[in-house]
């Protein structure tokens, strides 16, 4: 048993670190392209094998009685499944959305909403010690996906910019990668330049480096009033 989880450990590291290198060459090639389609599809595969092995870990942790780095490598899994899903599901949307990916996002915002209440609640508990602060910060922002259902329960069928859609999705995998490699793969190393307090700068660094670069797409290919008026 010991060994097969040493296997899914390395198969984790490896796809994951794999995953960060091929993140940034989607971004840096021609949207559209044949390079852009082929390194995205890799990255995505390797990220559902990363998110897989994910959930195996977070078990794994919480059987050792890990429970912190349990419930917070299960809450990066699913905000990582979700986008990874959308992502490339949207693309396949035409005029409206249809109604298997509107229940199935649903469903995937509802569970990332209620393990958002546990993460933050067992952030409270431990009292913002050791994981307890990125557990209520996350926390935080697993609840405020109730926006999405929200949204997506008073215009079920309205589909919007399908383009800004997938490179947000994709954006929000590598956030969460990134999280990963700061907390986990990279906690020992960042440990040794960012001491107390400070070592929550490169925990939240990749949210606030990603949702700047979604919200600078969001403004590029936003529709214009006459592309909107021929739509």
């Amino acid at each position: 048993m010991e060994a097969i989880c040493k296997a899914i450990l390395g198969i984790h590291i490896f796809t994951g670190f794999s995953s960060l290198i091929l993140f940034w060459l989607p971004i840096l090639v021609k949207k559209g392209g044949k390079a852009h389609r082929i390194i995205g599809k890799i990255y995505v595969f390797l990220m559902w094998i990363v998110t897989i092995t994910s959930f195996i870990l977070s078990i794994e942790n919480y059987y050792d009685q890990f429970y912190g780095p349990a419930a917070f490598l299960g809450f990066l899994g699913l905000i990582t499944a979700n986008p990874l899903w959308y992502g490339i599901a949207i693309l396949k949307q035409k005029k409206e959305l249809s109604p298997s990916y509107r229940n199935i996002h649903m469903l995937f915002n509802a569970i990332i909403v209620l393990a958002g209440f546990g993460l933050l609640s067992y952030g409270i508990i431990l009292q913002g010690q050791g994981f307890g602060l990125v557990m209520i910060i996350f926390g935080i922002v697993g609840i405020f996906t109730a926006q999405d259902i929200l949204k997506m329960y008073k215009n079920p069928s309205t589909l919007s910019n399908r383009m800004v859609e997938h490179i947000k999705g994709m954006l929000i995998t590598g956030i969460a990668a990134h999280t990963a490699f700061a907390v986990f793969g990279g906690g020992n190393f960042l440990r040794g330049i960012f001491t107390g307090f400070w070592m929550v700068i490169p925990w939240f660094l990749p949210t606030v480096i990603g949702l700047t670069i979604i919200k600078v797409y969001t403004k590029k290919y936003k529709p214009t009033n006459k592309q909107v008026k021929t739509l």
